[in-house]
């Protein structure tokens, strides 16, 4: 039955699967965590009471969630459906969005269950969780809109059969119960747990692929290791910071983290030598260079408003600085002053 499903979803027409590769997005790895990045700096009451605590917990359930896909993955290695990597691209589609469309029309790798189900589920089931914007019916109900309707694009899509979103989704709900367990205590979610929580199911993940000999699946593991590891110990450290980090805060940070996220994914898809050329290019020796770049990554997430509020608090002593050289300089008589001329 869920094959039958699965191959009639083929014959949809060209429109219908743009519009689909298009929604799909809102459950690719890519655009979670950039909107949770930017959601935890730019945040704000109108959105929950601590908004940045809130943030930074949603972001460590998105990495347990990429823990639990690769877990999951590992565990069954299922294949998907046929022609799951192939896309017949529209002829109406311009020329300059083919390889975007091939990209986000396909799928490689393990199938079932569904990463882009668990991730939805997780991710968007925790912020209806924990934001206080709106009615938690609201939140619920806008949540499993978008849960359903980015599950159906992957079978419209036909890079999943039916079974592996609709069991996504009930893996990703036993993942969002099990953050909700241990990283909340009362009404107040806490952001190490969520993070160390996120560490321990990547260790967990990475046995797993191990034992599988899934190369792929051991790198990814490994991010999310080192992923966690970073924002617990930032939170740890640092904690919560009010700084309002502003939109050219915000630009800079984007890019500094695509540039350190980017790092770790290029090594554990391209390969060591292409990244830092001499390294020899074992899966060993990628994970060591995969875990730092991802704990620096997110570290770099978490401590960003305080990053950014040290450059500011830097700027303005140094301009406080020249105002008062400003006001001697103007303050004495011409001829008095220290002799430059030496």
């Amino acid at each position: 039955m869920f094959r039958t499903i699965t191959a009639g979803a083929a014959a949809l027409p060209d429109w219908l699967v743009v519009i689909a590769a298009l929604l799909t997005q809102l459950g690719d790895a890519w655009f979670l965590y950039l909107g949770l990045a930017l959601l935890y700096w730019l945040a704000d009451d109108r959105l929950a009471a601590n908004p940045r605590r809130v943030g930074a917990t949603v972001v460590a359930v998105g990495l347990g969630a990429l823990a639990v896909t690769v877990g999951f993955k590992s565990l069954f290695a299922f294949p998907r459906p046929p022609g799951a990597g192939e896309a017949t691209v529209p002829l109406w589609l311009p020329e300059l969005l083919h390889g975007v469309y091939v990209n986000t029309a396909t799928g490689d790798g393990f199938g079932f269950p569904s990463g882009h189900a668990i991730g939805a589920t997780m991710v968007y089931g925790a912020l209806a969780t924990f934001l206080d914007v709106g009615t938690r019916r609201t939140r619920r109900r806008v949540a499993a809109v978008l849960i359903g309707v980015i599950a159906l694009t992957r079978v419209a899509l036909g890079v999943h059969y039916l079974a592996d979103v609709v069991v996504g989704i009930a893996v990703g709900l036993a993942g969002l119960w099990l953050f909700h367990r241990v990283a909340r205590k009362g009404f107040r979610p806490n952001p190490d747990r969520a993070f160390f929580l996120s560490a321990v199911l990547g260790v967990a993940a990475l046995i797993l692929a191990a034992a599988g000999g899934h190369g792929g699946e051991v790198l990814e593991a490994g991010i999310v290791v080192g992923g966690g590891l970073g924002g617990y110990a930032v939170w740890r450290v640092r904690g919560t910071d009010p700084t309002t980090v502003g939109v050219v805060g915000t630009i800079v940070g984007v890019a500094v983290i695509a540039v350190v996220f980017g790092s770790a994914y290029a090594v554990a898809s391209i390969g060591l030598p292409y990244v830092f050329g001499v390294v020899p290019d074992t899966t060993p020796f990628r994970l060591l260079a995969a875990v730092p770049l991802s704990f620096a990554g997110v570290a770099l997430v978490i401590a960003w408003p305080t990053i950014v509020a040290r450059v500011r608090a830097s700027r303005a002593d140094n301009g406080d600085a020249e105002s008062v050289d400003d006001l001697i300089t103007e303050a004495e008589p011409d001829g008095v002053g220290p002799d430059r001329s030496e």
